[in-house]
């Protein structure tokens, strides 16, 4: 768990962390160079959640050392599956 104190708001208790895959941590569904040691520092402290339509096939063998949820998006409406994991 993270903790976040954010003055004049709540203290922010953060247990998961949801990230995108590619354009965000990859570029063409290789991992950009020095995020998995990111990823896996976060992943001491919190739950890493990756989506991901995985264009390129590449998100779960780049990703096979990180201890992290990949969930593969249906292709076309990515958005609306990001939305609804998230929820």
């Amino acid at each position: 768990m993270i903790e976040i104190d954010i003055p004049g708001y709540e203290n922010l208790h953060l247990e998961h962390v949801v990230l995108d895959y590619n354009g965000t941590m990859a570029v063409d569904g290789k991992l950009i160079p020095g995020v998995k040691e990111r990823l896996l520092d976060l992943a001491k402290k919190l739950k890493v959640h990756v989506l991901t339509a995985d264009t390129f096939g590449r998100v779960v063998k780049e990703l096979s050392d990180v201890p992290c949820k990949v969930y593969i998006l249906r292709s076309g409406h990515e958005d609306i599956g990001k939305m609804n994991y998230v929820k």
